[in-house]
């Protein structure tokens, strides 16, 4: 079965607002069991961190998770991603 689901994905600098992308993901649905969603932190080992940085390829990393976006809506019955 095709899927119709169209995961938006963004690397980005800006800071973004998890509720407002829930919200926005769960408009006007009614069939949706459940939300999951992933925050971490970095721990700073008794003030040794100094900076984070991520580096990554424009273009490259995006790519790579839409790959395993794609891969996730064929193996689960996903409502959005």
């Amino acid at each position: 079965m095709a899927s119709t689901i169209v995961p938006a994905i963004r690397v980005q600098r800006e800071d973004f607002d998890v509720a407002a992308e829930i919200a926005a993901l769960t408009k006007g649905r009614a069939d949706i069991g459940a939300v999951v969603t992933f925050s971490g932190l970095c721990r700073d080992e008794q003030g040794a961190l100094t900076a984070l940085e991520l580096e990554h390829y424009p273009g490259m990393a995006e790519a790579e998770i839409g790959r395993i976006a794609a891969e996730a809506i064929e193996r689960w019955p996903l409502q959005g991603l």
